[in-house]
């Protein structure tokens, strides 16, 4: 318990540092124009000093830091692009290629130091080379525990009078997750730093790919994708962390098991579809939005060689509906399905952080026993309501730097469909899931989206004793 509060303290003390700052500094013009920290020092280390130019850019980047600090009690320490755009403020596709920050600390790489400039960012900067519309990117960055160089190099060029086409391509040797929609992933480094819980499982992807990315002014977002990449599976490096004795890591998983035996390296080729319908959740109306998401990934489209065949498909719809002033209720809808033969971490796993958070992490595969096969069909319902100061300047809405209380429905089904893996239809064999199969936990928190304790309840077993969480983000 004394460490528990220790840990607590040190996090409100490093918040404190990071106080919101009041500004008059409306919204971005563009919402696709992302503007994180780390984005700064590699554009003005190739600028020249001196000009009257500079001196607006100065007070241009002290005003943009203003907001930064602003949106940062608002978003979590991950959703506002704050250090980096990330996963969370960039194209779906994002993901498919190396997706940790370029500073980060987890059970597999220990502390990994690095510089990177993102990939798919619609506002880059021409550092290497002076040519308009070409865009560099990149990352070098070394893993202590690994001892290893990780590294990538990409080039893109966009297209158009407005610059709403892009085409880009990248070689890369690097740590990778498909975890990150379950926590923050700088909200994973400091809760692996200070305490030892790391909530990700990690692999190595080393191979190349291209895509091609289109948008429209404000509401959609949409490309494709060609991968191929050999994966590997990462071991356990480091039980380090700063507060707390013993090992509290979990092992990191292998990337696939055949009968029963972990497979290490896999080979896989794929192509994959993105769309995003209101990405940067922009108001629909003055009291409601919404964003609709879908991917679809097809393993081994016969471009090239590939140790694995399956399609899987994803879908995400998220609404916010402001009910009074400080009111909020926010909805999440996430549905998967997977034909054909996936690898494990391909599969779905539902549990812990992110999901279903009064069960064990990753404990409901929809095959108990089984670690062959994971879930290749997944339901995932997440309700919350919020009540809080509203922010009489925006509409009524939460003024979400102020504590809020919230009360939350984690409703999840997962299931091992021998018949899907034979098919090529996305929907077959769903008509045997019934509402009765869902697995429900409840729960309440209460804190602000960047510092928040959140107690759940497993509603299925309520016996078990709850569970206690300590978040850095909003859930979504």
């Amino acid at each position: 318990m004394k460490r528990v509060l220790l840990y607590i303290a040190v996090l409100l003390l490093v918040l404190a540092c990071s106080a919101r700052a009041q500004s008059s500094e409306g919204g971005e013009e563009d919402p696709f124009k992302n503007d994180p920290f780390f984005s700064k020092p590699l554009q003005e280390f190739f600028q020249k000093s001196g000009s009257s130019e500079d001196s607006t850019a100065s007070v241009t980047g002290q005003r943009t830091m203003k907001r930064q600090i602003r949106h940062l009690n608002q978003e979590g320490i991950d959703f506002e692009d704050f250090l980096e755009a990330g996963p969370y403020n960039s194209s779906l596709l994002y993901s498919r290629y190396p997706n940790l920050p370029m500073i980060h600390f987890n059970r597999v790489n220990g502390l990994f130091l690095g510089l990177e400039q993102e990939r798919m960012q619609w506002y880059g900067d021409n550092w290497l080379f002076d040519i308009p519309n070409i865009q560099t990117h990149g990352l070098i960055g070394y893993s202590f525990a690994q001892e290893d160089w990780n590294y990538s190099v990409g080039l893109e060029k966009l297209f158009g009078r407005n610059k709403y086409v892009m085409i880009g391509a990248e070689y890369h040797n690097a740590a990778a997750t498909d975890d990150h929609w379950r926590v923050g992933l700088t909200e994973t480094t400091v809760t692996s730093f200070f305490a030892g819980y790391d909530y990700l499982d990690y692999y190595k992807q080393k191979g190349f790919g291209t895509y091609l990315l289109l948008r429209t002014k404000r509401f959609f977002e949409g490309g494709v994708s060609f991968n191929d990449s050999r994966y590997s599976s990462l071991q356990k490096r480091t039980n380090w962390a700063l507060f707390g004795a013993g090992d509290r890591y979990r092992t990191n998983p292998p990337i696939d098991f055949v009968s029963g035996t972990p497979v290490d390296t896999l080979d896989i080729s794929s192509l994959t579809f993105a769309g995003s319908f209101n990405p940067k959740r922009l108001l629909i109306s003055r009291f409601f939005t919404f964003s609709l998401n879908g991917m679809v990934e097809i393993g081994d489209p016969g471009i090239s060689r590939s140790d694995a065949t399956y399609t899987k498909y994803t879908g995400e719809l998220k609404t916010y509906l402001n009910f009074e002033p400080g009111g909020v209720l926010k909805y999440r809808l996430k549905m998967g399905s997977i034909t054909g033969e996936a690898p494990n971490f391909k599969e779905f796993q539902l549990g812990g952080l992110g999901s279903l958070r009064a069960l064990p992490y990753k404990s409901y595969t929809g095959n108990p026993g089984g670690i062959d096969h994971f879930a290749n069909q997944m339901i995932l319902s997440t309700a919350e309501v919020q009540f809080g100061s509203p922010d009489y300047g925006d509409s009524d809405w939460i003024d979400f730097d102020d504590f809020y209380l919230s009360f939350f429905l984690d409703s999840g089904w997962a299931n091992y469909s021998a018949e899907l893996a034979e098919s090529n239809a996305p929907f077959t064999d769903f008509g045997a899931f019934t509402f009765s199969d869902l697995r429900h936990n409840g729960g309440i928190g209460i804190g602000s989206s960047l510092l928040r304790l959140e107690l759940a309840w497993d509603l299925n077993e309520t016996s078990r004793a709850p569970v206690l969480w300590l978040r850095l983000n909003p859930t979504f």
